[in-house]
């Protein structure tokens, strides 16, 4: 795994670099918690204003971690908040 091998050269999950780095499908899927499947439905037309944003170049699709954290944060439920 990427994660894995970027603790293993020094670089924190939470470091600058890896912050705002690119994830596909999988990895997002992975890092939110979420199934491929569901992040593929919430990219589907009807359901985009529901999904995280998402790039798409030449048919594949990349997913921000930053963009990924702004979509989780706007979910939150409960709790005293910020």
């Amino acid at each position: 795994m990427k994660s894995f091998q970027n603790v293993q050269n020094g670089r924190s999950p939470n470091s600058p670099e890896m912050m705002d780095r690119n994830m596909r499908p999988s990895e997002a899927a992975s890092y939110t918690g979420l199934s491929e499947s569901t992040l593929a439905k919430l990219r589907m037309r009807h359901k985009r204003d529901h999904g995280p944003r998402y790039i798409k170049i030449s048919g594949c699709v990349i997913y921000r971690r930053s963009d990924l954290d702004d979509w989780m944060d706007q979910h939150v439920v409960g709790g005293a908040g910020k």
